[in-house]
């Protein structure tokens, strides 16, 4: 069983929110912190946090594991949601076990149809450099110049991390076409955020338009604008939820 945290009264409406690639269950609760009606169920996935020793990294193991958190819990069917990583293991849910899912909130997706997307190379490359490589190679010297927080973000995984996930998880993909996509006919909120070399802006679109029951809704600058990107995806949350 994966660990996991909840925040609110079990009486409510739960919402399981999964975390980014490197994060963890402290990602969510740190987030969600106006959501008075949602019992949120934040778990630390396969090599994060508390769950860091596991056997297998891939999205439909992640999946699994949630499905069983949720039967752990007693609950039929769940609002669920995810950061980045969270977002593909959600959307592999839906796809996999769609009678479990209510309705679905994907927050800066990173993935798509294919295996070790580029933008994603900066979070993989942790699992063969060492540090002193890393910040020494030109693409991250690029990076730290056009937008340190996201960089400095990029170096924080090389503490707080199991670094196999890092690669496992990249070589890997929630799904294996965006066609499938439209026969998740849960609704769905997909979120995006500017100025985020990690969790580009055109793979939400290309996420929005392959779901048939999706809106699409953009926050303020994660890295840039925190105290307003967390009001607006609280607000978001709630009204979609509700």
């Amino acid at each position: 069983m994966i660990a996991y945290q909840t925040l609110g009264s079990p009486d409510s409406e739960p919402l399981i929110f999964l975390h980014g690639l490197g994060a963890g269950k402290s990602q969510t609760i740190s987030a969600l912190t106006d959501m008075p009606d949602h019992y949120v169920i934040a778990p630390d996935l396969p090599g994060h946090g508390d769950s860091m020793h596991h056997h297998e990294y891939s999205f439909n193991h992640f999946a699994d594991l949630v499905v069983e958190l949720i039967d752990h819990l007693g609950l039929d069917q769940i609002n669920l949601g995810g950061l980045s990583m969270g977002s593909g293991i959600s959307l592999n849910i839906a796809l996999r076990y769609p009678e479990r899912v209510k309705k679905l909130v994907l927050l800066r997706p990173s993935w798509l149809d294919s295996p070790e997307p580029a933008h994603l190379t900066f979070a993989a490359k942790p699992a063969w450099q060492s540090q002193e490589e890393f910040t020494a190679n030109p693409d991250f010297q690029a990076l730290l110049a056009a937008n340190p927080p996201v960089a400095q973000s990029v170096l924080g995984l090389y503490e707080r991390t199991n670094n196999k996930v890092l690669e496992k998880m990249w070589r890997d993909c929630p799904f294996d076409s965006l066609e499938k996509l439209k026969n998740v006919s849960h609704l769905a909120l997909v979120l995006d955020s500017p100025r985020d070399e990690l969790h580009p802006a055109e793979v939400a679109l290309k996420i929005h338009q392959s779901l048939p029951n999706s809106e699409l809704h953009h926050l303020p600058a994660r890295y840039h604008e925190p105290a307003a990107y967390q009001s607006s995806l609280n607000k978001h949350l709630n009204n979609f939820l509700k």
